[in-house]
């Protein structure tokens, strides 16, 4: 387990393989750089405690359920450390009210609701939370990612030759030379490390730049997917940062599309104002 963020004295941990995000969801406490969301695993495997503390809470509620095949139900964890409240959600509970945990215990199972877009890899949403105000979606507990800072490119353009690396019906996942800062690895424009989802329809998305000075939302000025000579249609591509070795989410413009082929060389040219 390694600290990805931390607020006041909670430090989050996250397994060694994992990528994380604090960006790239519409949910409102990303929105106020208050969560963070760890990715690992598949739909249905052991998701781990990010922290220490003991379980205060656990419950469910129904979600939409736009999609076939999938749960109809979100769960929450609430887990008390000190002065504070750790919110989990996404995950299927597997421990008690009660119960003592450490980070890497066992917490539950990965599950895939209504709340999830078509692209979303099983997810851990995590937050810190005030005791008395730990349920309703929105917060401003602000995180502060854990990352030992080097100097990263300033430009604001970024040119990246990739290769597809998956392909499945939900997305084509690219591989691209990546830049490190201490154990996080990414891809970097800007001064600091992408994150988020970035939309070719030039209707925005949910996306910015994690720097030393905080959490920034830079406008695109234009970005290109390419297939030699050809532009790829897609929605957009998606960033986020990497214990492991980062990729590039390719999103198609619905499910089942395949705009890509597994070894296709693509380019990927993105620009800032």
């Amino acid at each position: 387990m390694k600290k990805i963020a931390s607020h006041d004295d909670i430090d989050i941990f996250a397994p060694d393989n994992s990528r994380f995000s604090f960006l790239k969801s519409p949910y409102a406490a990303h929105k106020t750089k208050s969560a963070v969301d760890m990715y690992y695993g598949s739909f249905g495997s052991e998701a781990v405690s990010p922290v220490d503390g003991e379980i205060i809470d656990v419950r469910s509620f129904d979600t939409p359920t736009p999609f076939k095949d999938i749960d109809s139900k979100e769960h929450l964890i609430a887990i008390r450390q000190g002065k504070y409240v750790i919110k989990i959600i996404h995950i299927k509970p597997e421990v008690s009210i009660g119960e003592t945990v450490s980070k890497g215990d066992m917490l539950g199972t990965f599950i895939k609701n209504g709340y999830f877009i078509f692209w979303n890899d099983p997810v851990m949403h995590v937050e810190v939370r005030k005791p008395c105000d730990y349920l309703r979606a929105s917060n401003n507990l602000n995180l502060l990612p854990d990352i030992k800072w080097t100097a990263l490119p300033e430009g604001k353009t970024l040119e990246l030759d990739c290769s597809v690396e998956e392909v499945n019906k939900r997305y084509a996942l690219l591989s691209a030379p990546y830049l490190t800062c201490g154990d996080v690895r990414g891809f970097a424009i800007d001064g600091g490390f992408l994150d988020g989802f970035i939309s070719s329809n030039g209707d925005g998305g949910f996306f910015g730049t994690v720097k030393q000075q905080g959490f920034f939302h830079p406008e695109v000025s234009s970005l290109e997917i390419s297939k030699g000579d050809s532009e790829v249609k897609c929605s957009g591509i998606a960033f986020c940062l990497s214990l492991k070795e980062p990729g590039i989410k390719v999103i198609p413009g619905k499910y089942g599309d395949k705009p890509i082929s597994l070894g296709d060389k693509i380019r990927v040219k993105l620009a800032f104002y």
